[in-house]
């Protein structure tokens, strides 16, 4: 079940689902991005417009009383924390997905969305309330732009990756098939994994959020350069080709070294393999991520900067060298 505002990634919503037993009872889904949504209604709830998945055994337990178990429940809002009732007096609990989401957010999504959950993305909700996905770009361009990825490798959209060019004291995180981020300092892992506040609570404050987040960066030398997906290709060999381009025109107030250089590349390709959906019945990680520009000394071609997603070796980890 969903709302007629939210777009489903269908294949990932099978994904997720083939885990679970179908003939046990399952109430799967997750909940609002912002606190106080959920402290108003439910923590333990499946939010509608994120999407809800009822297994076939609890549909046929719910039904038989469902009519009643509404009008017992008459006073909360909607139909989702309605169901949410029903749940917790037949005794099952809620089935968390990361690849949900409500997005009970305002504003932009991108700083969300640069460091999506290491999760199949399912769903994106209020996409007529928050901005466009790709700034600049119509909001239903914008999706149709995600889904011509989505349909080239769609286990793998949105899974953000990470590196380093230390030649260059530049860090790198890229949200396959949707954007990537550039920053021309050293940043840890723990700082390119906590996505980047670019959206307030449905309400409209700072915080709280039910994940951690990390400031929309006002100082012009801590701003990441954008890159949005602008074509993909699928290779004869198992791969996909991924160009993100640079949008806007950046500023060039910040004086540090590093920054100017990396201001010089206009485009990025990123190389990966087609990423096999069986990959979510294992354990999950993150894959790892280089520059192959080259051995010079700029890593910089024609201002393309050249990158490959793989699977990380043994002992791999994206660690910088202090």
């Amino acid at each position: 079940m969903g709302d007629d505002d939210t777009v489903f990634f269908t294949k990932n919503l099978v994904t997720v689902l083939s885990k679970y037993d179908h003939n046990q009872m399952y109430y799967i889904g997750g909940n609002s991005e912002s606190v106080e949504q959920d402290l108003v209604h439910s923590y333990g709830m499946a939010y509608g417009g994120g999407g809800i998945a009822i297994s076939y055994p609890l549909a046929e337990v719910l039904v038989k009383f469902l009519d009643g178990c509404i009008n017992r429940y008459h006073d909360f809002y909607g139909s989702d924390q309605k169901i949410g009732g029903c749940m917790a007096e037949i005794g099952v609990p809620l089935t968390r997905e990361l690849g949900f989401h409500q997005m009970d957010i305002r504003g932009s999504a991108r700083g969300l969305l640069a460091a999506h959950p290491l999760a199949p993305i399912v769903s994106l909700h209020h996409l007529g309330v928050i901005h466009s996905l790709i700034p600049l770009m119509d909001r239903v361009d914008s999706i149709k732009k995600v889904i011509e990825a989505y349909k080239k490798d769609s286990s793998r959209t949105m899974q953000q990756s990470f590196c380093y060019d230390l030649k260059k004291n530049w860090s790198i995180s890229v949200s396959w098939g949707y954007s990537i981020q550039l920053y021309p300092n050293l940043m840890n892992g723990k700082e390119l994994e906590t996505p980047m506040r670019t959206f307030e609570t449905w309400k409209g404050f700072e915080e709280p959020f039910t994940f951690n987040t990390r400031p929309n960066y006002i100082e012009p030398c801590q701003r990441p350069i954008e890159y949005y997906l602008d074509r993909v290709f699928e290779l004869d060999n198992g791969e996909t080709l991924t160009s993100y381009k640079r949008i806007g025109d950046y500023n060039k107030q910040c004086d540090n070294e590093n920054y100017s250089p990396a201001l010089a590349i206009q485009m990025v390709n990123v190389t990966a393999k087609i990423l096999s959906p069986q990959i979510w019945r294992q354990a999950p990680h993150r894959q790892c991520c280089e520059v192959i520009n080259g051995e010079d000394n700029s890593n910089i071609i024609d201002t393309v900067l050249q990158i490959r997603i793989r699977s990380c070796n043994k002992w791999e980890s994206a660690t910088l060298p202090f």
